[in-house]
């Protein structure tokens, strides 16, 4: 833990007649030996034998070793034991570095933002390229929980297009910390050049409930009640529907986390007319402090009412790079 045997050797201080000598390891595996001169909540100031003063940003030190055989040299009495390790007292942690924002903008600050991209394609015996870009900004308090997605889906296949599609949805869970209950409101807004309409627009609201929310673990529920409607195209319509919902978010461990969700939206025009949007991401951590992970995911959206020569299965797939913004 950050800081931890630093404390002793503050307890000491009055008694040694030199500065404390340490070894400070930091966060990128190098390693300093000095004199500790100065420390504050921000920065250490140590005396380097070759580099004379130096003084060392909180955030970029990962442990302070201290020097017990020089301490015991530097302390006058000839009594004086070898200090023992010192817990650190709770709340005496390294000051971590402020959220900008997005691109140091100050907006979407103190959200976990993404961006993702994928690339794949073949040439030979058949020729096929494939690229899907995705924005994500995540922020969860006690009071609230928002999920935003946009993406776009390109691919072609022996010179002909087959995917052509963009999207953008929000969702904002208004959370009450008494009770595992909550309220909802989302939407989103579809392109897709290979659907039987043009655009598409549906919103939704109602009420959730938190079966399970842990550090590690999330699996709630969601009903409500909102809209569809498709403009363009060979289907022009406005359509009342429902919602039934399940998400679970795991972190696995450090390094990996998962999420699955899957939504039924019954129409309230015809009870054989249904929606139903299923996706799974897996995410690994490839290098935490670069914030670059591996992305596998899959969305499919089954909708009954899609016209008879276009596949009433969306399926789409993406192997990406993530990175944090």
């Amino acid at each position: 833990m950050l800081l931890k045997k630093f404390v002793l050797v503050c307890l000491l201080a009055p008694v040694l007649s030199h500065a404390a000598p340490v070894t400070l390891v930091l966060t990128n595996g190098d390693r300093l030996q000095g004199d500790l001169l100065e420390r504050n909540q921000e920065s250490l100031t140590i005396k380097h034998q070759l580099l004379g003063e130096m003084i060392i940003r909180t955030n970029t030190v990962a442990e302070i070793k201290t020097d017990y055989e020089a301490l015991a040299q530097q302390t006058p009495s000839a009594d004086s034991s070898t200090p023992q390790p010192y817990v650190e007292p709770a709340g005496l942690t390294a000051a971590e570095p402020e959220d900008t924002g997005l691109f140091g903008t100050g907006w979407l600050s103190d959200w976990e933002r993404r961006f993702d991209l994928g690339l794949s394609g073949s040439r030979g015996k058949s020729d096929n390229s494939k690229v899907n870009v995705a924005f994500n900004a995540d922020l969860a308090t006690e009071k609230t929980r928002i999920n935003s997605r946009t993406a776009y889906f390109y691919a072609k296949s022996e010179d002909e297009t087959s995917d052509n599609s963009f999207f953008t949805s929000i969702n904002r869970d208004w959370l009450q910390p008494t009770t595992p209950w909550f309220m909802f409101a989302g939407g989103r807004f579809d392109i897709d050049r290979f659907k039987d309409y043009d655009y598409r627009v549906n919103a939704n609201s109602g009420f959730g409930y938190e079966f399970a929310n842990t550090e590690k673990f999330l699996f709630v529920g969601r009903s409500g009640v909102g809209f569809n409607k498709t403009f363009g195209g060979e289907r022009q319509e406005f359509t009342p529907e429902g919602l039934l919902g399940l998400e679970t978010r795991w972190r696995i461990n450090a390094a990996q986390r998962l999420a699955l969700a899957n939504t039924f939206y019954p129409s309230f025009d015809s009870f054989d007319e249904y929606r139903n949007v299923t996706s799974f991401d897996w995410i690994l951590d490839l290098d935490e402090r670069a914030g670059v992970a591996l992305k596998v995911g899959m969305t499919n959206e089954y909708d009954s009412e899609t016209e008879d020569n276009i596949s009433k299965n969306d399926f789409k797939y993406m192997l990406s790079l993530s990175w944090s913004l």
